[in-house]
């Protein structure tokens, strides 16, 4: 049998084109393998999202008690003076502070509830002959006429038929801390630069604290088990950490979070959706609109069998890309207090 259609990777991308595509009554075949629920990184939701989540019927779940808004960021960016950045101000409304896991097992539950056919496996091999994907995943053998890669950066088909661009080494060093002082804490997100790279701490709606750290990979100088030494000599920081009593509460892991993407995203038989198509710094805070964006509309464009509108996708995902990588040479200029520091300068030649 040939499917019309397949879904490769089961994170926001993968699940939301699975579902747009069940919508539409297509059945698609989704290959992703089961997550173990553990804690992921990535919980900011722009508001520019929420219309995209209505439109697959998923806005609803925002309600959910596991997420909060945010309506309050602070940064001390450029210098070390906190300013905020109030969501009263921000016209397109405040953004969503997600519990990311439990969003993401609600859309894939969705999915499948709307008619995608989930195989917990992910690819392992893939090829094409006559015209059809032939994919391996366990014990699996699966023909399609049409992939959306949705894998992530690897973009396991996405990489192989395209080439991929990689504008910096980001990474996030990134855990979990629990409050020890029966204290209710100030929702708040704040952002910290330092020599190295910056800090980002956001509290989730069940008050616990999500910690990261973005420097370029090659200069993460310091183990996962120093994160926590690392935080307390922190300024603002470590003061939020210390005023509320957090302590840390989980391993610390460590995350690709370079920017990335390939061009074009899309070819004979296949479309590249989410971080396989374009992958931002997590400062940008568009990862998961982006995510959602690509999906519906590269599976819209797949419905349709709009091949005109399928090209138009992948050059709005081009101009998307260059007009992010002006917006982030933009931000990153702004932070002139470490001239030497090799994770500044970087960002700082590419404005010169």
């Amino acid at each position: 049998m040939i499917h019309p259609v397949a879904v490769l990777g089961g994170g926001l991308a993968g699940a939301a084109t699975a579902l747009r595509l069940a919508q539409a009554g297509l059945r698609p075949i989704w290959l992703a393998a089961e997550t173990a629920g553990d804690f992921k990184p990535g919980e900011h939701l722009s508001a520019a999202a929420i219309p995209l989540l209505a439109t697959l019927g998923s806005d609803a779940m925002l309600r959910s008690e596991t997420h909060r808004q945010a309506h309050s960021t602070y940064s001390a960016w450029g210098s070390d003076r906190l300013v905020e950045r109030n969501a009263i101000v921000q016209l397109e409304g405040p953004p969503i502070v997600l519990d990311r896991s439990a969003f993401e097992a609600a859309l894939c539950a969705q999915a499948v509830a709307a008619g995608a056919e989930r195989i917990a496996c992910d690819v392992t091999d893939l090829s094409v002959a006559e015209g059809q994907w032939l994919l391996e995943a366990g014990q699996n053998r699966i023909k399609a006429g049409f992939v959306f890669d949705a894998t992530g950066r690897k973009a396991v088909i996405a990489s192989r038929v395209s080439p991929r661009f990689q504008a910096d080494k980001l990474c996030c060093t990134y855990a979990l801390y629990a409050k020890t002082k029966d204290l209710t804490p100030r929702p708040v997100t704040l952002i910290e630069a330092t020599e190295h790279g910056w800090w980002y701490l956001s509290v989730l709606a069940d008050q616990r604290l999500v910690l990261n750290f973005f420097t370029d990979a090659d200069l993460a100088s310091f183990p996962t088990a120093d994160f926590e030494k690392q935080a307390r000599g922190t300024e603002v920081i470590s003061a939020y950490l210390m005023d509320y009593g957090y302590e840390l509460s989980s391993r610390p892991g460590r995350i690709t979070t370079n920017s990335s993407w390939i061009s074009p995203v899309i070819g004979p038989g296949w479309a590249a959706v989410g971080d396989a198509a374009a992958a931002f710094d997590p400062l940008s805070s568009h990862g998961m609109t982006t995510a959602l964006w690509t999906a519906i509309e590269a599976a819209e464009a797949f419905i349709a069998q709009d091949r005109p509108r399928m090209r138009s996708y992948a050059e709005a995902v081009a101009r998307g890309v260059q007009d992010y990588l002006t917006a982030r040479q933009a931000v990153y200029s702004r932070e002139t207090r470490w001239p030497q520091s090799p994770f500044w300068a970087r960002r700082h030649a590419s404005t010169a």
